[in-house]
């Protein structure tokens, strides 16, 4: 018995091992609205406008950045300023949206309760324990406005706008941003209709790609 208790074990932490080394995945939410007379297709011209206003003007130059990196390998062009056929605007934020409660046996390392494997121990094994994780909701906004009508009367009139919701135990808005992007542009000037569920993985390469842009 002792024997079968060990490999169980054995087996258990190979599981937890690879289960903690494994990728995050986020699952993001989309919504796409667009203008019915929108000619917003790759050869257009854009400036993307940050906020002179943010709280953290690095992480604006960012994702700004990143922005235009997306721009670019979906086929479309950055334009000076006054030169730009639209302009491309971006929020984000992130927000508490309730806890999850999470049962689980209490082992070697604590945590392994989070990593649902209870169902891999024997009965002999607890005790049990109950784990509360926070959730966050990180959210990203993109508008694409008319650049033309924006110079000559101040203000926007959108023709595409895109929002991508993620929920999930991270409140690293700067990690999670990646993600969020790729899902947006992945629906970039289209109507959704509806919104759409995507999977974006950590370690996708376009995430990788993008997290070397700080």
């Amino acid at each position: 018995m002792n024997k079968i208790l060990g490999i169980l074990l054995l087996g258990l932490l190979s599981i937890v091992t690879f289960g903690c080394a494994s990728a995050r995945t986020y699952q993001v939410q989309l919504n796409g609205y667009t203008d019915s007379a929108a000619p917003l297709a790759p050869g257009a011209s854009l400036f993307v406008i940050e906020d002179q206003k943010a709280q953290n003007p690095r992480l604006e130059q960012e994702i700004k950045d990143k922005i235009d990196n997306l721009l670019v390998k979906h086929g479309y062009l950055i334009a000076p300023y006054d030169k730009a056929q639209f302009y491309l605007f971006f929020t984000y934020g992130l927000g508490t949206s309730g806890t999850v409660t999470v049962a689980g046996p209490i082992g070697p390392g604590r945590g392994w309760s989070g990593f649902g494997y209870s169902a891999y121990l024997p009965a002999q094994y607890g005790p049990y324990a109950m784990d509360t994780l926070d959730l966050y909701d990180r959210w990203l906004r993109l508008a694409v406005v008319e650049g033309k009508y924006y110079r000559e009367a101040g203000k926007p009139r959108a023709l595409w706008v895109g929002e991508a919701r993620s929920t999930g135990t991270s409140s690293d808005l700067r990690e999670v941003l990646s993600p969020l992007l790729i899902a947006a542009f992945e629906q970039f000037g289209k109507n959704t209709g509806k919104a759409l569920v995507t999977r974006i993985k950590q370690n996708d390469p376009r995430a990788r790609e993008l997290e070397t842009i700080r």
